[in-house]
């Protein structure tokens, strides 16, 4: 990647990202094990201007510990270290990585996507948390400054909130990522839909980081400023590699000048007024997304 200094309202870099998706999923029963396997990951990738891993990547979902909570137990016993040991080592390796964790504090739980590299890690807490899940909601849309340009990340059920995309893209994000945790019950065609609406009425790349297996659905993908499909996975585990060009987004948004001409004083509604609550309807186990 080539990188100039810039004004901070702009996006003018030379900017060409090579993009690694670590498709895979977590392994509760060797979790030092799995650790070393993130770190030989990164170690092996680290050539790529970001590595991205899927939702609670590093500690699993509480929700699949059985019984129901033994993660939160173990998280005070055993996980403590784990996520300063991977910090190190991504500074060590020089590496740029997003990838889930879960946080603790006091008897309050985070879901967290963690932008990490030499500098130290960014944070964001899971802001829509889905109504089958237990965390504590984050209360902050955030974009993260990073040397590839600032990044806008989202967790999962995130993605179904048109606002969290356009807020990260009014903050200047110059790239929308998701990482997530979305099961095999929820349609593949209706996450990449908003993963497409995302891109087209945002004007940014989006990338889309999903667990693979038999419980999940995989096919992460990449799609660029105009929505077209730039690279994907199939449902199992993967290791895939993308070119991202946020020069080509920002030559788009000069040539189809959406953001200049909106109008904020007519969206009031969107602050001010809730749709009707939809009835809702059991989705079994532990629900249709994340």
């Amino acid at each position: 990647m080539n990188t100039h200094p810039q004004h901070p309202g702009t996006t003018r870099m030379n900017r060409e990202l090579s993009i690694c998706i670590a498709q895979i999923n977590y392994d509760s029963a060797h979790i030092r094990a799995h650790l070393e396997r993130l770190k030989a990951i990164i170690r092996d990738q680290r050539q790529a201007d970001l590595i991205i891993f899927p939702e609670l990547i590093l500690h699993g979902h509480p929700s699949l510990e059985k019984p129901e909570g033994f993660l939160y137990r173990k998280l005070k016993a055993i996980y403590g270290g784990i996520s300063q040991d991977l910090y190190r080592f991504i500074r060590e390796q020089d590496a740029r990585v997003i990838f889930g964790e879960l946080r603790r504090q006091g008897d309050l739980y985070f879901n967290l996507a963690t932008y990490a590299d030499r500098h130290g890690p960014q944070h964001y807490a899971k802001c829509h948390v889905h109504w089958t899940e237990h965390f504590t909601p984050g209360r902050e849309i955030k974009v993260f400054e990073t040397p590839l340009g600032r990044i806008g990340v989202s967790i999962c059920f995130d993605a179904a909130f048109a606002e969290v995309w356009r807020v990260q893209a009014l903050m200047g994000a110059d790239l929308l990522v998701n990482i997530a945790a979305v099961p095999a019950t929820f349609p593949v065609r209706q996450m990449w839909r908003r993963l497409v609406g995302a891109a087209v009425f945002n004007q940014r790349p989006v990338i889309y980081a999903n667990r693979p297996g038999s419980y999940f659905s995989g096919h992460s993908a990449i799609f660029d400023a105009q929505g077209e499909l730039v690279l994907n996975a199939d449902g199992r585990e993967a290791i895939v590699r993308g070119q991202v060009s946020l020069d080509e987004a920002a030559t788009w948004r000069e040539e189809e000048p959406i953001f200049p001409h909106r109008r904020p004083q007519l969206y009031r509604e969107i602050t001010t007024r809730s749709a009707p609550r939809p009835r809702r309807v059991s989705a079994g186990g532990w629900g249709r997304e994340g």
